[in-house]
């Protein structure tokens, strides 16, 4: 543990400058090379498919369903399997935010809770 306060003192300006010249450089380099071997449309297409999952494990308001499971559980794509909450749409049927394939529901086993309950 440290006791002295952290102080600013052997800061070179002029080597963080390299340091983050060169993390943008090999950053452009990696992308040019991958661009290269693999083409621009496959690039373009997994910046949007990883762009899509990072967004649909975002919190969103649900809608009320008419046919909302009761219980705990989890919604799966059988595409995409778990990818975060569903659309609904105008009947309540969920939808897979990525694909927009209808998706099921795994219900969470209700009995492990009663046991745990009585357990201490």
């Amino acid at each position: 543990m440290l006791d002295e306060p952290f102080e600013m003192e052997g800061y070179d300006a002029k080597r963080f400058g390299y340091f983050l010249a060169l993390v943008i450089g090999t950053a452009i380099l990696v992308t040019a090379i991958y661009w290269a071997i693999f083409g621009f449309k496959r690039w373009e297409g997994q910046v949007l498919r990883a762009s899509d999952l990072m967004m649909a494990a975002t919190v969103a308001p649900v809608e009320p369903a008419t046919n909302f499971p009761s219980g705990t559980g989890q919604y799966i794509c059988p595409q995409d399997g778990a990818v975060g909450l569903p659309g609904f749409d105008a009947a309540g049927c969920p939808h897979c935010p990525i694909c927009g394939q209808v998706m099921g529901f795994n219900a969470a086993p209700t009995n492990l809770n009663t046991v745990a309950a009585r357990a201490g």
